[in-house]
Order: C-alpha cells, then structure tokens, then sequence
C-alpha cells in the first residue's frame, strides 16, 4: 500500500461520510458505516496492494456497507431518530438553512442511481471510469446518470434559490452538497 491508513484516513474520510450522509439522510448512519469503512482498511492493509486506486477502492467498500445496510433497513423499517438530515441545523443563518434544506430535498426525490452517481462525482471526486467500476455499470451510463442529476437538481433549485436571491445559474451550480 503506497500510503498509510491514517494518510488515508485523514485524505478521504471526509468525503466518504459525506457521501454516506446524503444516500443514507442520516448522520449517526453516516459516522457508522465511514468508520467501518477504515476498520476494512485496516484489517486488509497487510494484503493489499492498491497502487494509486486507493480512492476508488474506499468508495466501493463504502458502497457495498451502504448497500448492506439498506437491506437491513428495508428488512427492518425503524422510524427515523433526531439525528436525520431533516432534523439537523442547530444556528446559522435562516436564508443559508433554507438553500441547505431546497438542496437536501432536490438531492433526495433523485433516483438513488442518479444521486450516487453524481455524489460519488461531486463529493469523492471519482472518475466516470471508477464509478462505472464501483456501480456495475458503464462509463457511458455514469456519465448519463451524472447528467440526469445535475439537471433535476439544476431544475429544482432553480426556482427556490432564485426566488431566495438573485442567484442565477452559475451561483446553483456552485452551490456545495457538503453538510
């Protein structure tokens, strides 16, 4: 491995809950599976030999916690705690909240195809080539999915954000999905 856990750690952990915080909507999730995410690291540092793919090889470990904790969920429907996304936003300025709500909202009706897609583009910084590799798919799809996502969030911010402000497009699309 040409860099150490806590490199690793220190360079993706927090794209990697960010990731997990938007598909999940939930922050004590979140924490949950970034955390088991590098215990795998750690456990498999030994054995592996990642030669530069080290994101990539996060993002899919991060993706397979993912998809295994929704199998649970949907095994085991529990009511959502204070800790979700909806709940969140203790101060701050009230205009910042709203945008911040209109986004988590936007990125929440995307098809769950289309929202890991375009996060794991926008907040793990992976290539259309990695996420084709991470999802199963192709680049051609990704890259399609990325597109579909950017303009539903596009479209659905829009008319909130411009309403709020004079924010034109450049300003939507700058807007950031971290928390």
């Amino acid at each position: 491995m040409a860099a150490s856990v806590a490199d690793l750690f220190d360079r993706f952990h927090l794209a990697i809950y960010c990731y997990l915080l938007r598909m999940t909507g939930r922050r004590d999730v979140a924490e949950d599976l970034t955390q088991d995410v590098f215990v795998r690291l750690l456990r498999a540092a030994g054995s592996l030999d990642l030669a530069g793919g080290e994101r990539a090889w996060l993002f899919q470990v991060a993706r397979n916690l993912l998809v295994d904790w929704q199998r649970r969920a949907a095994r085991n429907p529990v009511r959502q705690g204070a800790d979700s996304l909806s709940g969140a936003g203790a101060g701050g300025i009230a205009a910042h909240q709203d945008v911040e709500l209109h986004v988590r909202e936007a990125l929440a009706r995307l098809p769950d195809v289309d929202r890991e897609a375009f996060l794991l583009r926008v907040l793990g910084g992976l290539g259309h080539g990695e996420i084709a590799v991470i999802s199963g798919s192709t680049a051609a799809s990704v890259r399609s999915r990325i597109f579909r996502a950017r303009s539903a969030l596009r479209a659905a911010l829009s008319g909130p954000l411009s309403r709020r402000s004079k924010a034109g497009p450049d300003q939507i699309r700058r807007f950031k999905v971290l928390p």
